[in-house]
């Protein structure tokens, strides 16, 4: 079985073990044909990708959240039975949707 170079220890080349031997490789930028870059990016662009390079970073925030509790509700079954059939049959998630929907009932 082949293990496709994982695992192994790069050779030390005149006295530099486990450094990379990066001899006759040219580290000048790449010239790009403005014509073909064009090309590249029109066809890039027909297919759905977008250009990212103008950003810089993620500029996606995070929303603010509200600040968390939680309580524990004790009581009569037939109430939190009541309680949880209301909060299903209006297709709340939580049962915080179900408490806010009511406080805006009593608020009115």
């Amino acid at each position: 079985m082949t293990s496709y170079g994982f695992g192994k220890k790069p050779t030390s080349t005149e006295g530099n073990a486990g450094k990379l031997d990066l001899t006759g490789i040219d580290r000048q930028k790449l010239e790009v044909d403005p014509a073909r870059e064009e090309d590249a990016i029109r066809r890039g662009a027909a297919m759905g990708f977008v250009e990212r390079s103008s950003t810089s970073g993620s500029t996606r925030r995070r929303p603010v959240t509200a600040v968390q509790k939680n309580i524990f509700i004790k009581g009569p079954a037939e109430t939190l039975d009541w309680f949880i059939e209301y909060t299903n049959e209006r297709g709340h998630r939580s049962y915080w949707q179900a408490l806010e929907e009511l406080r805006k009932l009593v608020d009115k």
